[in-house]
């Protein structure tokens, strides 16, 4: 099958018709494979949906999608990393790097000015988290850090926080180098 784009309205029918389209796909060719990618909040929804039609086009009380399965790009990747032999690394999810982060802190926390005071408040290593895991999503690295803060100057309360943030940033990412990925990396990983 070639490329081919459908496009409509919102509530024009553009996901029914794929459905109706991969049903009966699926079923002229019970010994093919059919993936659907969805986002992740639409997986569940998209079975239910295509185990329906698969009821409706058999004229059954129930339905059933043996040969279609519906992914997220997340568990697309997850597949594509299980067959491929690549799961040598483990996903960190959040709670794993709230506990990487609180350790890498600790460690460095004779050396952070801006920080040293606030680690032991409850949700700001979770804070912390945040800002690292948007550093990775939008790709703001080391260089991009250094560069911006040479902008500041040193008398600037917000310089000595980004070198805090940088110093429990490059400890993060030295301490997952070989044993983890985040679910942020996991995409880019996949690419």
């Amino acid at each position: 099958m070639s490329l081919q784009f459908i496009f409509g309205n919102s509530g024009a029918g553009k996901s029914y018709y794929l459905y109706q389209y991969i049903v009966k796909e699926a079923k002229a060719h019970p010994k093919e494979r059919f993936l659907v990618l969805v986002p992740e909040q639409f997986t569940m929804q998209t079975q239910k949906d295509l185990v329906e039609m698969t009821a409706k086009e058999s004229g059954q009380a129930q339905g059933g999608i043996m040969n279609i399965e519906v992914l997220s790009f997340n568990r697309l990747a997850h597949r594509v990393f299980e067959e491929t032999g690549y799961g040598a690394k483990q996903v960190l999810d959040d709670e794993g790097k709230n506990l990487i982060l609180r350790k890498i802190a600790g460690q460095y926390e004779g050396e952070l000015r801006v920080l040293k005071g606030n680690l032991k408040k409850p949700g700001y290593i979770s804070e912390v988290k945040s800002v690292v895991s948007e550093f990775t999503q939008y790709g703001i690295g080391f260089e991009e850090l250094d560069a911006f803060m040479e902008t500041l100057g040193e008398e600037s309360y917000l310089y000595y926080k980004l070198q805090d943030i940088r110093k429990v940033y490059e400890g993060f990412e030295a301490y997952l180098a070989d044993q983890y990925i985040t679910k942020e990396e996991l995409l880019d990983v996949l690419s």
